[in-house]
């Protein structure tokens, strides 16, 4: 049942189920080690079972994303939770030697927060009304979510499952390969490295090899990037962004791949030396060496990257982690910096620091999005920015194909996907007006004055004399399924200019678009099971996703 269909008695026995269940975070076996110590022996764990997700899955897998995912948001709530405050510095004699009896209580803490995940992630919605709540045998309570079918499809989409098979399955990951050169400087830095312990190895920096991958990642983010080199961020711009972050991957590359190479060389995954941790003025010296930004932007902007117990607990978001109170010994995982939306993540940032430039950014998207849409239709008639008469709002888009006879009228949506549940629920309820009152708007408007497109030279012209005419909310990121109503459907953008590009006609790759084939199918392509998390022996079960047909029993 919904919070308020739910009868007193039993929102008290749930409610009080949660109050148990928050006491895990009172638990944590990382509390038994020095703070410092504590944190760099779980982002160490956290690389563990990175590299062992990727033996597992793959690279290029839902599962191996959706791990990568799920470690970046557990070990920042972990390092939030822990019971003592770091030491104002780095304690120079407690070496970080890596054990497996270390792991251990790393890897249970993880698995306490993956559990307790599942109620932060449940119980808020269920408060609100957006999910259901059920008290079964033995006193477990089964959170479920409205929807079937193509809800559900989208759902899958959301978290990044895709068609199996076909043209609308999953690219593979583009990734910076190695020239020949830069290899050549890879073997000469691994015949000078040196064992350091039964873990760990030492090299040392190349500045010729970081300047060489330097270039690589900042011609990558080149073509990445969606937002102009001069938007502002604040106190920098998003050119300088790009310039500080591909250093970040410059280095974090050279270190992972050192790492990897290490084990292809014979010895252990060098655990004790996987986790990237210098000194902020060493940091500061190396990115400003490859960005050639100066040293107060560059302080800044790894200032905003930096982790700190109050900010979002998201290591894609904020990758850089302090091991002391005064922030001057960062530790970084470079796995996270490789497998990051940067992009995405500095608007996160943005949104969270600066709130009233993040404004003027969303401000700014929706136009930022209609310029690349209509760079991509330019063998169609397109106008843009149409108001209505009477204010009420404005027609984002219109396609004209006289070829088949067709017109698309488009309202444009770009929602950041949200991180956590408050966010979800503002842009859900954003994305639903957008449709059911401006698309619904336009509709009538359009349909009561035939001509109103035509007098104004938008379209060549009456509507009703079109064989084909569609409305459509455009969306990019993040968007939520709604039932087609009169000819009016919710689309991803990215996905309908990709089919435009296959068809010759708007009608054709429209009526191939609103067949959804482009969604994942459940049974065919990925499956949703009832998975139980416990804390504190209190029992939750949840729906949880996977990509691929359920396995057979």
């Amino acid at each position: 049942m919904l919070h308020r269909d739910t009868p007193a008695e039993q929102i008290e026995q749930i409610v009080e189920m949660e109050r148990r269940a928050d006491r895990c975070i009172d638990h944590l076996r990382l509390n038994a080690l020095p703070t410092e110590q504590a944190v760099w022996v779980l982002l160490t764990a956290v690389i563990s079972q990175i590299e062992s997700n990727y033996l597992r899955f793959g690279p290029d897998t839902a599962a191996f994303r959706a791990a990568m995912i799920n470690l970046a948001r557990y070990a920042p709530m972990i390092v939030r939770a822990l019971a003592n405050p770091l030491p104002e510095q780095v304690n120079a004699t407690l070496q970080q030697l890596w054990d497996p009896s270390l792991g251990m209580l790393a890897n249970a803490d993880i698995n306490t927060m993956a559990h307790y995940d599942a109620f932060q992630n449940n119980y808020p919605m269920w408060f609100r009304n957006r999910t259901h709540a059920e008290i079964r045998e033995g006193d477990i309570v089964r959170f479920t979510v409205d929807g079937s079918g193509r809800y559900r499809e989208v759902s899958a989409y959301q978290k990044g499952l895709r068609p199996l098979n076909g043209r609308f399955q999953a690219a593979p990951s583009q990734r910076v390969e190695p020239t020949e050169a830069i290899l050549r400087r890879y073997r000469r830095l691994l015949t000078e490295a040196t064992v350091t312990s039964d873990y760990g190895f030492s090299y040392e920096h190349s500045y010729e090899l970081a300047r060489r991958t330097y270039n690589k990642y900042a011609q990558r983010l080149e073509g990445m990037m969606r937002r102009s080199d001069s938007v502002s961020l604040g106190p920098y711009t998003l050119e300088v962004f790009k310039r500080f972050y591909a250093g970040v991957q410059a280095l974090s590359s050279i270190h992972e791949y050192m790492c990897f190479c290490w084990t292809r060389w014979g010895h252990r995954y060098p655990l004790a030396s996987a986790l990237m941790v210098k000194s902020r003025r060493e940091w500061i010296q190396l990115l400003k060496g490859l960005s050639g930004l100066d040293s107060d932007v560059t302080d800044r902007v790894l200032t905003d990257l930096s982790f700190y117990p109050k900010r979002l607990p998201d290591l894609h978001v904020y990758p850089f982690v302090p091991l002391d109170s005064q922030n001057s010994t960062l530790a970084l995982i470079p796995h996270f910096i490789l497998n990051s939306a940067p992009e995405e993540n500095i608007l996160r940032t943005c949104s969270a620091l600066r709130p009233h430039v993040y404004d003027l950014l969303s401000n700014e998207k929706e136009a930022t999005m209609r310029e690349y849409v209509l760079g991509k239709l330019t063998r169609f008639n397109t106008k843009h920015s149409i108001p209505l008469p009477d204010g009420s709002t404005e027609i984002d888009l219109v396609v004209e194909d006289l070829s088949s006879s067709t017109v698309l009228i488009a309202e444009l949506k770009w929602y950041r996907k949200p991180n956590g549940y408050r966010a979800r629920l503002q842009a859900d309820e954003q994305f639903l007006d957008g449709f059911h009152r401006q698309v619904r708007t336009v509709r009538e408007f359009c349909r009561e004055n035939p001509d109103f497109l035509r007098q104004r030279g938008v379209l060549t012209r009456s509507l009703n004399t079109y064989d084909n005419v569609y409305f459509g909310l455009l969306a990019r990121d993040h968007w939520v399924w709604i039932d087609p109503v009169e000819n009016s459907f919710v689309l991803d953008v990215e996905q309908l200019l990709d089919i435009l590009e296959t068809h010759e006609t708007l009608h054709a790759a429209m009526s191939e678009s609103i067949r959804y084939e482009w969604l994942p199918r459940e049974g065919r392509d990925f499956y949703v099971r009832f998975e139980r998390a416990m804390v504190e022996d209190v029992p939750i079960e949840t729906e949880v996703y996977y990509g691929g047909p359920e396995p057979s029993a």
